[in-house]
């Protein structure tokens, strides 16, 4: 999560455990920011309560909801192309045989 110092304008970032546990915290004492320090200037930067929801990684807890159009696609042409193989090299006997009487005899 990038955050932009109201003081001096540096950005920096916090990192999604702290946001997580900063979220966990606020949420037990019923707070309504957050304040990080600003690494370059140590002016308190407050960050609200939505913003560290949005910036959290997702519990556990939540349900996943997959989309479908996110769904990967298996690729079967090695498979395809390995039994085509296979089905040349080993043929139908009979067919082995019919080609045997057809041949001329010598």
């Amino acid at each position: 999560m990038q955050i932009r110092c109201y003081r001096c304008g540096w950005s920096f970032a916090v990192k999604k455990e702290e946001a997580a546990f900063a979220l966990q915290a606020l949420e037990e004492t019923g707070g309504t920011h957050y304040d990080s320090n600003c690494p370059r200037c140590r002016h308190s930067n407050r960050i609200s309560l939505e913003q560290l929801r949005k910036a959290a990684p997702r519990s556990t807890d939540e349900p996943i909801t997959e989309d479908p159009h996110d769904a990967v696609e298996v690729d079967t042409s090695d498979q395809e192309l390995e039994t085509q193989e296979a089905g040349l090299e080993t043929e139908d006997p009979e067919a082995e045989a019919e080609s045997e009487d057809s041949a001329p005899a010598e």
